[in-house]
């Protein structure tokens, strides 16, 4: 099991154990804490692997007729993907768009090194699971870009 695909659905078999159970609602109040805390800690994780993905998705070449990566999949925009793949609405759809942007590496057109992304300390805290979409905006919705 190497893929990404195939170690994230082996999280989502794990957490189906959790919650096929009545474990949660027999638990005492520190094992509800700690069972929220590392909840959050694999939400934010869960947080980090979309923002990534979409901030590896490439721009289709201008002019070049190919479709686009959400065209690929019958969708207009990226938000209209997330949408459909993630099952949320409009907004959350867009947090997490401009969050991939803030994080967004480069690639260098003459060495094809990746550059860093704009805001590197964030983009590792996201990928540390520092911090989630929420901080990421928080800590870039205040500059201009």
């Amino acid at each position: 099991m190497n893929s990404p695909v195939e170690l994230l659905g082996q999280v989502v078999a794990d957490l189906d154990a959790v919650l096929r159970t009545d474990v949660v609602a027999g638990l005492n109040d520190v094992e509800k804490m700690e069972l929220l805390w590392v909840a959050g800690e694999v939400q934010r994780r869960v947080e980090a692997v979309v923002v990534e993905t979409v901030a590896s998705v490439d721009a289709r070449p201008a002019g070049s007729g190919e479709a686009g990566f959400c065209g690929k999949f019958g969708c207009r925009t990226v938000g209209e993907l997330l949408q459909r793949v993630l099952r949320t609405d409009a907004a959350g759809a867009g947090r997490v768009v401009k969050a991939a942007k803030a994080v967004r590496r480069e690639v260098n057109l003459s060495s094809g090194a990746w550059l860093p992304a704009r805001w590197p300390e964030l983009r590792a805290a996201l990928l540390a699971g520092t911090v989630g979409v929420a901080g990421v905006l928080a800590a870039t919705g205040p500059v201009p870009t």
